[in-house]
């Protein structure tokens, strides 16, 4: 008979844990959560002293040891086991060609994305190493995320690395006591939940329609995983740090403020949130920093900016983001019922990473101490959100947007660079800039489409149809106001953008030359967008008044 693992300890699980978990057991398919670091080893790698090195890692943090309990129990449980060994992969493919190795790899990569975790019965870090060469190795770290956060992987590499070298020295590696991933827990559960809940349903009042990216559906149907990644420049990062400390912000609050100017320009208003990850690592924890664990959490970001100028906005989100700190922890599925949009409140997240960089994980060895170096540092990781944007700061701002194809348009994802980039020129010109004279359009690009439609040809070409002439309008004068009706005004170019996007929703729906599209609606701004997004789709919109009998 199996001998039972003894319990050290006994816990409830974190509400992102708890998160996470439904998520896991709702789709047991979904990759959302599996995190995979690989990197390639150069030099002499003792294996059987990297499994030793692995095993005081899994000795030294508890949360290696943890398996989350939730069959036949009245409430989820995380039960931390006296020991849970680490067994570490090895297989050499070192007789195969480089075509071979790097498809035997990626291969390898992908089958341990498919075996997934069962969360309650498997150790939830699998090491494996791959020998290309005599001298080069290939390390993958596969992980579900309920065990720990971005910011763990440094901690964890080097204590790795610590151990790995005092070992080949022949002494016992030395390392400060860390506090356990249960110091936390039992915080978290000592905080005042109806007090947090007050908060948020306070800072989300008033607030009810959602401001999201404009969607091809409201559901995932066909489509795939993409993204768009770009860098911002580093004399334009430099100058976005100015701005931030001139506001007494940060750079993550700058990005924030432009992130939510885009999404109220997108969706015609002055207020708009989006969801974003922070740390959860309260500093009243001694050395909070050097526990390893799940802190972070989601929670929503308002961005009001009716009547301030962009400094002005910053400076407000800074100062809301520092009250909302102490209210970080809150999950955010009841920060969601706090709110009249309940779920809906947000469908896409930022993520701004102060975690370990590549360059600092392939500089942990530049003394080449431990007889190898590292390089191709990289981590792959899936959520359940349709679209999120990771941020990586630095000398330059590097900027991830992943995206589901069945729910958002690649090349509405891939104009937000162009959107972003002209709100970072405009901003970094003139701080003081007055948002609601902020807009989305690059001038150049604008007075190119002047020249263009000045010559004959494209004026003819465009002048026999309605959207046509429209088109010409808005390029000859895009920030003229095209539109006014109660509570607001839309320019030319605003009404065309948006035309544009449903447009796009209207062909991705089938949509082609002579479809008849019905228009209900009361007469409105909506009504116009309507109408010109069915002709620049090709079809014939068909007028339908909202008094008719059903």
């Amino acid at each position: 008979m199996p001998q039972q693992p003894e319990i050290q300890d006994i816990y409830p699980l974190s509400f992102m844990q708890e998160g996470m978990l439904f998520h896991s057991l709702y789709d047991e398919q979904s990759r959302a959560y599996f995190e995979q670091a690989s990197f390639t080893i150069n030099g002499q790698l003792d294996l059987d002293r990297f499994q030793k090195s692995m095993d005081a890692v899994f000795d030294r943090y508890e949360i290696f040891r943890t398996a989350f309990i939730y069959k036949n129990v009245a409430k989820p449980r995380q039960v931390v086991l006296k020991n849970r060994p680490c067994h570490v992969h090895f297989e050499d493919i070192s007789h195969l060609n480089e075509r071979e190795k790097e498809h035997c790899t990626e291969a390898f990569k992908e089958q341990d994305k498919k075996r997934g975790f069962d969360l309650q019965s498997d150790v939830l870090m699998r090491i494996s190493v791959l020998k290309w060469a005599p001298e080069r190795y290939v390390c993958i770290w596969s992980h579900h995320h309920i065990l720990m956060d971005g910011w763990c992987l440094g901690i964890i590499i080097k204590d790795f690395l610590h151990i790995y070298q005092a070992l080949g020295e022949g002494r016992l590696p030395y390392l400060q006591p860390v506090q356990p991933y249960g110091t936390y827990i039992k915080w978290l559960m000592q905080q005042d939940r109806e007090e947090a809940a007050a908060y948020w349903k306070k800072r989300l009042q008033h607030f009810e329609k959602a401001s999201s990216l404009p969607k091809r559906n409201e559901q995932v149907s066909e489509g795939e995983l993409q993204q768009v990644t770009f860098t911002i420049s580093e004399k334009e990062t430099s100058d976005l740090q100015k701005i931030a400390a001139a506001s007494g912000a940060t750079l993550n609050t700058v990005f924030q403020a432009l992130w939510g100017i885009l999404l109220q320009k997108f969706n015609r208003c002055d207020d708009a949130v989006f969801g974003s990850v922070v740390s959860g690592r309260p500093s009243e924890l001694e050395d909070v920093e050097n526990i390893v664990g799940l802190f972070i959490n989601t929670i929503p970001i308002r961005v009001q900016s009716k009547a301030l100028s962009f400094s002005g906005l910053v400076s407000r989100i800074q100062k809301e983001m520092t009250e909302a700190e102490a209210y970080s922890y809150f999950p955010l599925y009841d920060i969601q019922a706090q709110s009249a949009l309940k779920q809906e409140l947000i469908d896409h997240i930022i993520v701004f990473e102060n975690v370990p960089t590549q360059q600092e994980i392939e500089g942990l060895n530049q003394t080449g101490s431990f007889g190898f170096s590292v390089e191709n540092f990289a981590m792959a990781e899936e959520t359940n959100y349709g679209c999120s944007v990771k941020v990586i700061p630095g000398r330059t701002l590097f900027v991830r947007i992943n995206f589901h194809t069945g729910l958002y348009e690649p090349g509405l994802i891939a104009e937000i660079k162009d959107y972003l980039q002209h709100m970072i020129s405009a901003v970094i010109s003139d701080p003081s800039l007055p948002v609601s004279k902020m807009t989305l359009l690059d001038k150049d690009k604008t007075q190119k489409m002047v020249a263009e439609y000045n010559t004959t040809g494209a004026v003819s070409a465009l002048a026999p149809t309605l959207h046509g002439l429209f088109e010409r309008q808005a390029a000859l004068t895009p920030d003229r106001t095209a539109l006014r009706f109660s509570g607001g005004s839309l320019t030319y170019a605003q009404l065309d953008m948006y035309a544009n996007r449903l447009a796009a929703r209207l062909t991705a729906h089938g949509v082609t030359k002579e479809s008849i599209v019905g228009v209900l609606s009361e007469r409105s701004p909506d009504m116009l967008t309507a109408v010109l997004a069915v002709l620049k789709a090709g079809g014939v919109y068909v007028p339908l008044d909202p008094v008719y009998p059903e």
